[in-house]
Protein backbone atom coordinates (compact mmCIF):
# COMPACT_ATOMS: atom_id res chain seq x y z
CA UNK A 1 0.00 0.00 0.00
CA UNK A 2 2.99 2.32 0.37
CA UNK A 3 3.20 2.80 -3.39
CA UNK A 4 -0.35 4.21 -3.38
CA UNK A 5 0.34 6.78 -0.70
CA UNK A 6 2.36 8.75 -3.25
CA UNK A 7 -0.85 9.48 -5.09
CA UNK A 8 -3.94 11.54 -4.80
CA UNK A 9 -4.53 14.79 -2.95
CA UNK A 10 -7.68 15.11 -0.92
CA UNK A 11 -8.57 18.56 0.29
CA UNK A 12 -11.23 17.74 2.84
CA UNK A 13 -12.04 14.91 5.24
CA UNK A 14 -15.50 14.64 3.67
CA UNK A 15 -13.81 13.00 0.68
CA UNK A 16 -12.54 10.10 2.82
CA UNK A 17 -15.33 7.67 1.78
CA UNK A 18 -14.62 8.40 -1.87
CA UNK A 19 -10.92 7.58 -1.47
CA UNK A 20 -11.70 4.40 0.49
CA UNK A 21 -14.05 3.30 -2.30
CA UNK A 22 -11.18 3.73 -4.74
CA UNK A 23 -9.51 0.69 -3.15
CA UNK A 24 -7.24 2.27 -0.53
CA UNK A 25 -7.10 1.17 3.09
CA UNK A 26 -8.60 3.41 5.77
CA UNK A 27 -5.15 4.32 7.13
CA UNK A 28 -3.85 5.22 3.66
CA UNK A 29 -7.04 7.12 2.89
CA UNK A 30 -6.68 9.19 6.05
CA UNK A 31 -3.07 9.95 5.19
CA UNK A 32 -4.24 11.38 1.85
CA UNK A 33 -6.82 13.52 3.62
CA UNK A 34 -4.27 14.86 6.09
CA UNK A 35 -1.67 15.49 3.38
CA UNK A 36 -4.10 17.52 1.30
CA UNK A 37 -2.01 17.22 -1.87
CA UNK A 38 0.12 14.79 -3.80
CA UNK A 39 2.36 14.67 -6.87
CA UNK A 40 0.03 12.74 -9.19
CA UNK A 41 -3.37 14.15 -8.26
CA UNK A 42 -6.92 12.97 -8.75
CA UNK A 43 -9.81 13.22 -11.20
CA UNK A 44 -12.65 15.59 -10.29
CA UNK A 45 -16.27 15.05 -11.33
CA UNK A 46 -18.67 18.00 -11.16
CA UNK A 47 -22.35 17.06 -11.24
CA UNK A 48 -25.14 18.76 -9.29
CA UNK A 49 -27.43 15.71 -9.10
CA UNK A 50 -26.47 13.31 -6.32
CA UNK A 51 -27.46 10.03 -7.96
CA UNK A 52 -25.81 10.83 -11.30
CA UNK A 53 -22.74 12.17 -9.52
CA UNK A 54 -22.24 8.87 -7.71
CA UNK A 55 -22.94 6.83 -10.86
CA UNK A 56 -20.31 8.76 -12.79
CA UNK A 57 -17.80 8.45 -9.96
CA UNK A 58 -18.19 4.70 -9.61
CA UNK A 59 -18.05 4.15 -13.37
CA UNK A 60 -14.90 6.20 -13.90
CA UNK A 61 -13.28 4.80 -10.75
CA UNK A 62 -13.61 1.27 -12.11
CA UNK A 63 -11.24 2.19 -14.94
CA UNK A 64 -8.65 4.44 -13.27
CA UNK A 65 -6.24 3.99 -10.33
CA UNK A 66 -6.42 7.67 -9.41
CA UNK A 67 -9.12 8.58 -6.87
CA UNK A 68 -12.26 10.09 -8.37
CA UNK A 69 -13.52 12.93 -6.18
CA UNK A 70 -16.94 14.49 -6.72
CA UNK A 71 -18.28 18.02 -6.36
CA UNK A 72 -21.76 19.41 -6.79
CA UNK A 73 -20.62 22.77 -8.22
CA UNK A 74 -17.57 24.51 -9.64
CA UNK A 75 -17.39 26.73 -6.57
CA UNK A 76 -17.19 23.66 -4.31
CA UNK A 77 -14.14 22.46 -6.23
CA UNK A 78 -12.60 25.91 -5.92
CA UNK A 79 -13.16 25.99 -2.16
CA UNK A 80 -11.44 22.63 -1.64
CA UNK A 81 -8.14 24.16 -2.78
CA UNK A 82 -6.41 21.16 -4.42
CA UNK A 83 -6.29 21.03 -8.22
CA UNK A 84 -7.00 17.74 -10.04
CA UNK A 85 -5.27 16.17 -13.01
CA UNK A 86 -8.53 16.24 -14.96
CA UNK A 87 -12.03 17.67 -14.51
CA UNK A 88 -15.17 16.01 -15.86
CA UNK A 89 -17.98 18.58 -16.02
CA UNK A 90 -21.43 17.05 -16.38
CA UNK A 91 -23.81 19.46 -18.08
CA UNK A 92 -27.39 20.00 -16.96
CA UNK A 93 -29.96 19.29 -19.66
CA UNK A 94 -31.82 22.23 -21.22
CA UNK A 95 -29.93 24.91 -19.29
CA UNK A 96 -27.55 26.25 -21.89
CA UNK A 97 -26.75 29.55 -20.22
CA UNK A 98 -25.96 27.95 -16.85
CA UNK A 99 -23.81 25.34 -18.59
CA UNK A 100 -21.88 28.02 -20.47
CA UNK A 101 -21.36 29.98 -17.25
CA UNK A 102 -20.11 26.90 -15.38
CA UNK A 103 -17.64 25.99 -18.13
CA UNK A 104 -16.42 29.57 -18.43
CA UNK A 105 -15.84 29.94 -14.69
CA UNK A 106 -14.17 26.54 -14.47
CA UNK A 107 -11.72 27.32 -17.27
CA UNK A 108 -10.82 30.64 -15.65
CA UNK A 109 -10.29 29.05 -12.24
CA UNK A 110 -8.12 26.23 -13.60
CA UNK A 111 -6.86 27.25 -17.05
CA UNK A 112 -4.12 24.60 -17.13
CA UNK A 113 -6.34 21.68 -16.09
CA UNK A 114 -7.92 19.71 -18.97
CA UNK A 115 -11.73 19.72 -18.83
CA UNK A 116 -14.00 17.10 -20.37
CA UNK A 117 -17.62 18.04 -20.97
CA UNK A 118 -19.99 15.14 -20.29
CA UNK A 119 -23.04 16.08 -22.35
CA UNK A 120 -26.61 14.85 -22.25
CA UNK A 121 -26.74 14.46 -26.05
CA UNK A 122 -24.50 14.13 -29.08
CA UNK A 123 -24.80 17.64 -30.48
CA UNK A 124 -22.22 19.09 -32.86
CA UNK A 125 -23.05 22.70 -31.93
CA UNK A 126 -22.72 21.93 -28.23
CA UNK A 127 -19.45 20.10 -28.88
CA UNK A 128 -18.12 23.00 -30.90
CA UNK A 129 -19.10 25.50 -28.21
CA UNK A 130 -17.36 23.41 -25.55
CA UNK A 131 -14.12 23.00 -27.52
CA UNK A 132 -13.96 26.64 -28.62
CA UNK A 133 -14.55 27.63 -24.98
CA UNK A 134 -11.41 25.73 -24.01
CA UNK A 135 -12.58 22.22 -23.09
CA UNK A 136 -10.28 19.37 -24.10
CA UNK A 137 -12.98 16.77 -24.56
CA UNK A 138 -16.65 16.32 -25.38
CA UNK A 139 -18.28 13.02 -24.42
CA UNK A 140 -22.04 12.50 -24.91
CA UNK A 141 -23.73 10.02 -22.56
CA UNK A 142 -25.04 8.23 -25.66
CA UNK A 143 -21.50 6.92 -26.23
CA UNK A 144 -20.45 3.42 -25.19
CA UNK A 145 -18.68 3.12 -21.83
CA UNK A 146 -15.41 1.63 -23.13
CA UNK A 147 -15.07 4.28 -25.83
CA UNK A 148 -15.81 7.03 -23.29
CA UNK A 149 -13.11 5.70 -20.94
CA UNK A 150 -10.57 5.61 -23.77
CA UNK A 151 -11.52 9.20 -24.63
CA UNK A 152 -10.79 10.18 -21.01
CA UNK A 153 -7.41 8.44 -21.20
CA UNK A 154 -6.66 10.28 -24.46
CA UNK A 155 -7.38 13.67 -22.86
CA UNK A 156 -5.30 12.75 -19.78
CA UNK A 157 -2.43 12.00 -22.17
CA UNK A 158 -2.68 15.52 -23.62
CA UNK A 159 -5.09 15.05 -26.51
CA UNK A 160 -8.39 16.66 -27.46
CA UNK A 161 -11.38 14.43 -28.12
CA UNK A 162 -14.61 15.03 -30.03
CA UNK A 163 -16.82 12.28 -31.56
CA UNK A 164 -16.15 11.80 -35.26
CA UNK A 165 -19.76 12.44 -36.26
CA UNK A 166 -19.52 15.87 -34.65
CA UNK A 167 -16.37 16.66 -36.61
CA UNK A 168 -18.03 15.54 -39.84
CA UNK A 169 -21.08 17.73 -39.29
CA UNK A 170 -21.46 20.54 -41.83
CA UNK A 171 -21.65 23.19 -39.13
CA UNK A 172 -18.23 22.20 -37.70
CA UNK A 173 -15.85 24.84 -39.05
CA UNK A 174 -12.88 26.85 -37.82
CA UNK A 175 -15.21 29.67 -36.90
CA UNK A 176 -16.47 30.33 -33.40
CA UNK A 177 -19.94 28.90 -32.59
CA UNK A 178 -22.72 31.36 -33.29
CA UNK A 179 -24.02 31.31 -29.72
CA UNK A 180 -20.68 32.54 -28.37
CA UNK A 181 -20.51 35.68 -30.46
CA UNK A 182 -22.39 37.92 -27.99
CA UNK A 183 -19.64 37.27 -25.40
CA UNK A 184 -17.19 39.28 -27.52
CA UNK A 185 -19.69 41.71 -29.06
CA UNK A 186 -21.90 43.62 -26.70
CA UNK A 187 -23.03 41.81 -23.57
CA UNK A 188 -24.93 38.66 -22.74
CA UNK A 189 -28.26 38.54 -20.93
CA UNK A 190 -26.53 37.47 -17.73
CA UNK A 191 -24.00 40.30 -17.98
CA UNK A 192 -26.82 42.81 -18.45
CA UNK A 193 -28.43 41.55 -15.25
CA UNK A 194 -25.12 41.93 -13.42
CA UNK A 195 -24.63 45.45 -14.81
CA UNK A 196 -28.07 46.53 -13.58
CA UNK A 197 -27.33 45.06 -10.16
CA UNK A 198 -24.01 46.93 -10.01
CA UNK A 199 -25.85 50.16 -10.80
CA UNK A 200 -28.02 49.48 -7.76
CA UNK A 201 -24.91 49.19 -5.60
CA UNK A 202 -25.33 45.49 -4.87
CA UNK A 203 -22.37 43.35 -3.79
CA UNK A 204 -21.23 40.23 -5.61
CA UNK A 205 -22.70 38.09 -2.85
CA UNK A 206 -26.12 39.70 -3.17
CA UNK A 207 -26.00 39.51 -6.97
CA UNK A 208 -25.13 35.81 -6.81
CA UNK A 209 -28.08 35.15 -4.49
CA UNK A 210 -30.59 37.12 -6.56
CA UNK A 211 -29.46 35.71 -9.92
CA UNK A 212 -29.07 32.17 -8.57
CA UNK A 213 -25.42 31.75 -9.52
CA UNK A 214 -22.11 31.20 -7.76
CA UNK A 215 -20.26 34.25 -6.45
CA UNK A 216 -17.23 33.22 -8.51
CA UNK A 217 -19.45 33.33 -11.62
CA UNK A 218 -20.48 36.88 -10.74
CA UNK A 219 -16.80 37.85 -10.43
CA UNK A 220 -16.12 36.49 -13.92
CA UNK A 221 -19.04 38.47 -15.33
CA UNK A 222 -17.85 41.64 -13.57
CA UNK A 223 -14.32 41.21 -15.00
CA UNK A 224 -15.71 40.70 -18.50
CA UNK A 225 -17.96 43.75 -18.19
CA UNK A 226 -15.10 45.93 -16.94
CA UNK A 227 -12.95 44.73 -19.83
CA UNK A 228 -15.63 45.50 -22.40
CA UNK A 229 -16.31 48.93 -20.93
CA UNK A 230 -12.61 49.63 -20.28
CA UNK A 231 -13.70 50.50 -16.76
CA UNK A 232 -11.28 50.56 -13.81
CA UNK A 233 -13.85 49.87 -11.11
CA UNK A 234 -17.51 49.16 -10.44
CA UNK A 235 -18.35 52.87 -10.21
CA UNK A 236 -17.11 53.42 -13.75
CA UNK A 237 -19.14 50.42 -14.87
CA UNK A 238 -22.30 51.96 -13.41
CA UNK A 239 -21.61 55.37 -14.98
CA UNK A 240 -20.64 54.13 -18.45
CA UNK A 241 -23.45 51.60 -18.60
CA UNK A 242 -26.16 54.10 -17.65
CA UNK A 243 -26.20 55.64 -21.15
CA UNK A 244 -25.73 52.35 -22.98
CA UNK A 245 -28.68 50.69 -21.31
CA UNK A 246 -30.98 53.45 -22.57
CA UNK A 247 -30.18 52.49 -26.18
CA UNK A 248 -31.37 49.09 -27.42
CA UNK A 249 -28.77 49.13 -30.21
CA UNK A 250 -25.85 49.73 -27.86
CA UNK A 251 -26.50 46.53 -25.95
CA UNK A 252 -25.29 44.42 -28.90
CA UNK A 253 -22.62 46.77 -30.29
CA UNK A 254 -19.02 46.21 -29.10
CA UNK A 255 -17.93 49.66 -30.31
CA UNK A 256 -20.45 51.30 -27.99
CA UNK A 257 -19.25 49.36 -24.96
CA UNK A 258 -15.60 50.01 -25.78
CA UNK A 259 -16.28 53.73 -26.10
CA UNK A 260 -18.50 53.80 -23.02
CA UNK A 261 -21.16 55.73 -24.95
CA UNK A 262 -23.49 55.41 -27.90
CA UNK A 263 -21.48 55.21 -31.12
CA UNK A 264 -24.21 56.99 -33.09
CA UNK A 265 -24.12 59.98 -30.74
CA UNK A 266 -20.34 59.99 -30.83
CA UNK A 267 -20.38 60.29 -34.61
CA UNK A 268 -22.99 62.99 -34.51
Amino acid sequence: MADKTAWAPVANASTLPQVKDAGFSEDASRSFVEAGAGPQGFIAVIESRTFLRECIRRSVQSAFPLPILTYSTVIELEQRGALPELIILSLVEDNGEANADALKVLLELAPRIPVIVLAYKNDSELAKAAIFSGAKGYIPVTMGFEIAIEAVRFVLAGGTYVPMDCLLARNWTNEQPAQRQPASSGVTTRELSVVRAIQQGKSNKVIAYELNMCESTVKVHVRNIMKKLKAKNRTEVAIKASELLRCTRCVTQPECWSAGRCADQAVG
